[in-house]
C-alpha cells in the first residue's frame, strides 16, 4: 500500500498515511521529475569528508532536492584513493551541485547542519 501524496510504502493492514492523513492506494504514485540539465546546476559545496558527503546527500534527498556529486565515483578509482586526505588528490574533493532554483533552500539546510554542533 502506498500514499498517493508522499509516496511512502506501508505494510498490509494500514489504510491511511500517518503523515498526510489520506487513504492509501495499491499502486505507488508515478515519480515526476522536472528535467534539470547539468548546465542548470550550481556548485554549492566542496566536500572532502566522505561521511559529511553522505549526510549532505541524505538531507538533500529527504528534502527532495535533486543533486549531482561531481567526482564522487572517481575517488577510489585512480591512484591511492583517499589516503590521508579523505579525498583523492588526483581528482580533487567532491563538488556538490544542485539546480539553480534549489540553491537557497539547499544551502539553508546544509548550513543548519554545519552550525548545529556549534554553540
Amino acid at each position: 500500500m502506498y500514499c498517493p501524496k508522499c509516496g511512502c510504502e506501508y505494510r498490509r493492514g494500514f489504510t491511511q498515511c500517518s503523515d498526510c492523513h489520506v487513504d492509501l492506494v495499491a499502486e505507488p504514485p508515478p515519480v515526476e521529475f522536472d528535467r534539470t540539465e547539468w548546465q542548470d546546476m550550481v556548485k554549492i559545496r566542496t566536500i572532502a569528508d566522505p561521511a559529511w558527503l553522505l549526510v549532505a546527500q541524505s538531507v538533500l534527498q529527504g528534502a527532495r532536492i535533486r543533486y549531482w556529486a561531481k567526482n564522487e565515483g572517481l575517488q577510489d578509482l585512480i591512484g591511492f584513493g583517499r589516503v590521508g586526505t579523505g579525498f583523492n588528490v588526483m581528482v580533487r574533493p567532491v563538488e556538490l551541485h544542485v539546480a539553480k532554483k534549489d540553491v537557497k533552500r539547499a544551502n539553508r539546510l546544509l548550513d543548519g547542519l554545519e552550525n548545529a554542533g556549534k554553540s
